[in-house]
């Protein structure tokens, strides 16, 4: 007996989970189960659909990662469905979803995704994505949207595309092909939080393996927009940038620290986060607020935020000098009884271990190595090239107390800098020196702990 399906009326949430697959079945509704290994031509949006919907259904770990990021309640039962529409003489017919999560308990569906995908060079269209607001407002009812394509942004809750339409009943979120994989190889990294099954692990390196591919295009952010040559441009001759390049420059700005973060995480296991990521407000709010600063300041900045390292990464770009500068800073030891001598000399250890350690990425950035020390009421640091800290013993001897280093790598890279794809080069591998050479090596001091003298 055929149902008496009418897609105006049906509403995807509380409805009957049978009578959706009856629907699919009777041809009202299309839909594909995502497959693992889908008999799609690779590269195809909708064959990576297919692969990153699979992994969610097979890989508990990484289903739970995702899911946790876009608030959504797994129940008993969770499906899992590419290219969903209604049958071509439907009102509706017109749109298709891509992607489709389904939560369904008691046999009903209680809560439901709908994802756009975007593959190799794609970007999230603001139109496609009002038209599947608009159709779930009319039948679905679903209450998360999900765009996936290669653009980065700072966090999930960022959007790379202006909504048209403001909607209060959906949440809207956007992942960036790079952070799904920088998810996916934080489970595969040995750092106590892995993936329990075995069975599991293998499917997630495959799916990693398949996205990484080069077939597939998802390679890493790998040059800036144009409008990043054409600001560095207008501040060295004292022109004011056009407001079109100075949105671009921004952007892809944002798009390399995050690019950056994954990079970084990716290589050493613990997820690393920006400043961006961290700040309140929508990514449009974000750009205007880093576009007033830039032509303020001629300068971009941000923050790599890892846990258990001795600061924060103070990231800069100075667009009229030409140069990258990265800084971390060090609380200096605090004992009455210390000196500024030993002061000095607790750094310079420090340091000379670094040297030791990692003697290739320290001595690539030695001569962009400069020290600033500061002290207890002064207005501004003192500030030593490394080669000259050696100074500082004098100087400093009957000034007051040393309270704090910051260890800054300033890299003049010249004409190099405006050029979108050298830049990305350039500032990724100095993050890595940097951060290998001294990050890693270094620490902030600590009070020891009180001892016991005499005990009997």
């Amino acid at each position: 007996m055929t149902s008496q399906f009418k897609p105006e009326k049906f509403k995807l949430i509380d409805a009957s989970f049978e009578e959706f697959q009856k629907a699919i079945h009777e041809g009202h509704l299309r839909a594909r189960e995502a497959r693992l290994i889908p008999v799609l031509k690779a590269g195809d949006e909708m064959a990576l659909a297919s692969v990153f919907l699979s992994s969610l259904k097979y890989v508990k770990e990484y289903r739970e990662k995702f899911f946790k990021a876009i608030k959504f309640k797994k129940t008993s039962q969770i499906f899992y469905y590419t290219e969903v529409a209604f049958h071509p003489d439907s009102d509706y017919s017109s749109s298709r979803l891509d992607g489709l999560i389904l939560s369904v308990a008691k046999g009903k569906i209680k809560d439901a995704v709908i994802l756009e995908f975007k593959g190799k060079g794609g970007t999230v269209d603001p139109v496609q994505i009002e038209q599947y607001l608009s159709l779930n407002k009319s039948t679905l009812k679903a209450d998360k949207l999900v765009s996936i394509s290669p653009e980065y942004v700072p966090d999930v809750d960022h959007l790379p595309y202006n909504p048209i339409g403001k909607s209060k009943s959906v949440e809207l979120y956007h992942f960036s092909w790079s952070h799904l994989k920088n998810i996916a190889s934080l489970l595969l990294f040995q750092n106590g939080d892995n993936i329990e099954d075995e069975d599991q692990v293998n499917i997630l390196n495959e799916v990693l393996y398949y996205l990484e591919s080069d077939i597939n295009g998802l390679k890493g952010f790998s040059q800036m927009k144009s409008g990043w040559k054409s600001v560095v441009e207008a501040i060295k001759t004292g022109l004011p940038p056009k407001k079109e390049d100075l949105d671009e420059a921004v952007q892809s700005w944002f798009e390399e620290q995050t690019d950056m973060a994954h990079l970084l995480s990716a290589e050493l296991g613990v997820p690393v986060t920006t400043s961006s990521a961290k700040k309140e407000g929508n990514l449009v709010k974000k750009l205007k607020t880093e576009t007033s600063l830039l032509q303020k300041t001629n300068q971009l900045k941000f923050q790599l935020i890892i846990k258990d390292v001795v600061s924060d990464i103070d990231v800069t770009a100075d667009f009229r000098n030409e140069t990258i500068e990265m800084s971390i800073s060090l609380n200096a030891p605090s004992e009455d009884n210390k000196r500024n001598r030993a002061r000095l000399t607790w750094l310079n250890n420090q340091l000379k271990k670094a040297e030791e350690r990692e003697s290739q990425a320290f001595e690539t950035l030695s001569n962009d190595i400069y020290i600033d020390v500061s002290i207890k009421f002064g207005r501004q640091p003192l500030r030593y090239k490394l080669a000259d800290f050696h100074l500082a013993w004098d100087d400093l001897v009957n000034e007051k107390e040393i309270t704090s280093f910051t260890i800054i790598a300033i890299k003049d890279v010249g004409s190099k800098f405006k050029q979108p794809k050298k830049f990305v080069e350039l500032i990724e591998l100095m993050m890595f020196d940097y951060y290998q050479g001294l990050v890693q090596n270094l620490k902030s001091y600590t009070r020891p702990a009180p001892r016991i003298s005499n005990h009997d």
